[in-house]
């Protein structure tokens, strides 16, 4: 269809339905002409790019042009841009017919059909427009989950146990995203084999005595147990790695407890983060103690460290026994 609208917040399903299109659409030898993508346009704005004619249709080509968070979309227009949409309604009922060499492609994370311009796209019949919506998953969807990462390991030839993808989503949550950055570090560690619940627990970032060691830390107590356990995982993860797990797992932490400052309820938490509600409320309260600005200072001395040991600055092993020294 030359004219579509995509809208959603679920980043991944989103990236890759763009991908398709502009596969689609756009040739590889005439992608720096028949490409344009443009943000936030004022509806005169649009209307002038869209009635222009590129260099990409002049050679022969189809073009894709791909408008992102057009206002009118999620909110009424001025009185003073009734005009310019008008014009835009035109241009677009035009290049909608089968053999416009112009695709059009709004990309918005939400819309409101009670708007003008909105209910008109989604309802006028003589468009044929190709309206697609991509909803993240709730928190409790994991069934959708573990069926979308099984149907992504068949994608990526990666042989999937599903119970490895339970435990995984179980884990990680239903972000769509995580789980597939989660899923391609998974099959480079098995190399070739399936993919079982031993190998999510080996790498999984929910490893219980990495986080008991990570915990005991950031609550200030016994060093010399922490630097045991460090001992411990040192055999079993690489320095790099554990910076990575650290600093996504204090984030985490971080991003609760400034929600919690700013009065942000535990239910628009687990909307916000994927997670469950149950798990917000224990980290909540595991960590109550632990003062806002001791974890400032360590989201910054983890970067810090974790630069360090990038740049050779520091041995990776040192720097992570001086952070957890902190």
């Amino acid at each position: 269809m030359p004219v579509s609208l995509y809208v959603g917040e679920e980043a991944y399903l989103l990236s890759q339905a763009l991908k398709d299109l502009r596969t689609r659409v756009v040739s590889n030898a005439m992608a720096g002409l028949g490409h344009q993508v443009i943000l936030k346009p004022s509806p005169a704005e649009l209307t002038d790019h869209l009635g222009a004619t590129s260099l990409g249709l002049l050679m022969g080509g189809q073009t894709l042009v791909e408008i992102h968070e057009f206002e009118p979309l999620s909110k009424a227009a001025d009185d003073r841009d009734e005009k310019a949409i008008e014009y835009l309604k035109e241009l677009l009922t035009t290049l909608s017919a089968p053999d416009a060499s112009k695709h059009v492609l709004f990309v918005n994370k939400k819309i409101n059909k009670t708007v003008r311009f909105a209910k008109w796209i989604t309802g006028d019949k003589t468009l044929k427009l190709d309206f697609r919506e991509f909803k993240p998953l709730a928190f409790w969807e994991t069934d959708k989950a573990v069926q979308f990462l099984m149907q992504e390991a068949q994608k990526k030839n990666v042989k999937l146990q599903p119970q490895a993808a339970a435990l995984l989503t179980e884990q990680m949550g239903v972000d769509l995203q995580v789980l597939v950055n989660e899923l391609e570090k998974l099959a480079v560690y098995t190399a070739g084999k399936p993919v079982t619940v031993e190998a999510v627990q080996a790498l999984s970032n929910h490893n219980e005595n990495v986080f008991a060691m990570l915990g005991d830390w950031l609550r200030g107590r016994d060093r010399a147990e922490v630097y045991k356990t460090l001992d411990e995982v040192l055999l079993r993860k690489h320095p790099v790695e554990l910076f990575a797990l650290i600093e996504t797992w204090l984030g985490g932490i971080f991003q609760l407890r400034l929600w919690e400052r700013l009065g942000v309820t535990q239910p628009e938490m687990a909307q916000r983060s994927k997670k469950h509600p149950y798990k917000i409320k224990m980290d909540l309260q595991e960590y109550a103690i632990v003062p806002f600005d001791r974890l400032e200072r360590l989201k910054e001395k983890t970067l810090h460290y974790e630069w360090q040991s990038k740049n050779g600055g520091l041995n990776a092993r040192l720097a992570l026994e001086m952070l957890l020294g902190c």
